[in-house]
């Protein structure tokens, strides 16, 4: 009884001390104007002073849509209404222990965010013309050949849906 005890007790501590960081973010696509909005990341957070998407951390039993919208909301404050939000890539460590999941949200135009202490500064940009120095996580994503071809494939499917549908994303 002791022993099996002890194997519950050393696989608890095991979960407990495991150190599984998810998190999420986004970019904002104009459908007028078709430009992407970026953030520049705070003096004070990590990797400073450097372009990225806008997101964070998971709390305790989010899922990573709710993570996501939750961080929007804090670091952004009110946006407009998101249109839609489509999944672009799952990043996991080869050691597994960190995650980021990237959206892209759907916004029928460019806004202003309200930033918070995270943010530095933000940038409305057109695709494939980022700013420098981008975040390192950021960087091997929007850089990468797959990020481009989804991209490529979103914005095509926006075109033909917004128009097909009297300017109403479907």
């Amino acid at each position: 009884m002791g022993r099996c005890l002890s194997r519950r007790l050393q696989s608890w501590l095991l979960e407990t001390i495991s150190v599984k960081v998810s998190a999420s973010g986004t970019l904002f696509f104009s459908i007028k104007t078709k430009r992407i909005l970026i953030q520049l990341r705070s003096k004070r957070a990590s990797y400073p002073l450097t372009w990225s998407l806008w997101g964070g951390k998971q709390e305790k039993n989010e899922r990573p849509i709710e993570t996501l919208l939750r961080e929007i909301k804090e670091e952004m404050g009110n946006v407009p209404e998101i249109k839609k939000i489509y999944p672009l890539h799952k990043y996991s460590s080869k050691d597994g222990e960190f995650e980021y999941n990237s959206f892209c949200c759907l916004v029928d135009d460019e806004f202003i965010p309200e930033l918070n202490t995270e943010s530095a500064g933000y940038a409305w940009i057109e695709p494939g013309f980022w700013p420098r120095p981008l975040h390192n996580g950021a960087k091997g994503f929007l850089l990468s050949k797959t990020f481009k071809t989804k991209l490529s494939a979103l914005v095509e499917y926006i075109e033909h849906n917004y128009a097909s549908n009297n300017n109403k994303v479907s």
